[in-house]
């Protein structure tokens, strides 16, 4: 878990410069209070307010979906507790601490846990994001697979890395 908590925090120092082919994506699409990137190929999809995106329309070992929680700004606790029950069917979670900070106008933190489910080992990655301005924190979830941990890893990480406020 460690080996991985550290290729991230390389690749999120490295994400600048990964990201000459990625595309900007919006959240929310209507009205948008925040950016990030992801590789041109991946397929984005933007369902009731929410974003999923997976590496392509057939490869789902790396999930990322986008969306505005029910706890406010104020309720960071709370907002912990919805973040961590949107895993709750997987197995065996083991959390690393949490990371926290300030990055181009959001206040971010940062869960990474491992744990299973019926397809193996999954890699999990919350971000909470507050704006200023915003009357909710917004999820961004990234599950993936050993699989897909391997083989996206740069990605995510580069993704992570591109959060900035609108």
């Amino acid at each position: 878990m460690k080996t991985s908590l550290l290729l991230c925090l390389a690749t999120l120092i490295a994400a600048p410069l990964a990201l000459a082919a990625d595309k900007a994506v919006d959240f929310p699409k209507a009205t948008p209070i925040l950016t990030f990137n992801l590789p041109d190929t991946w397929q984005v999809d933007f369902k009731d307010d929410a974003i999923m995106a997976t590496p392509t329309k057939d490869d789902d070992s790396v999930i990322v979906e986008v969306d505005e929680m029910e706890a406010g700004p104020n309720t960071y606790d709370a907002a912990l507790k919805e973040a961590k029950d949107t895993v709750s069917e997987f197995k065996n979670l083991k959390w690393d601490e949490i990371q926290k900070g300030d990055k181009d106008g959001l206040g971010i933190a940062i869960l990474n846990a491992e744990g299973e489910d019926d397809n193996g080992k999954a890699f999990i990655n919350l971000v909470l994001i507050a704006k200023p301005s915003s009357k909710n924190f917004i999820l961004l979830s990234c599950i993936s697979s050993k699989e897909g941990s391997d083989k996206f890893g740069p990605a995510i990480g580069a993704m992570i890395g591109s959060l900035k406020a609108k």
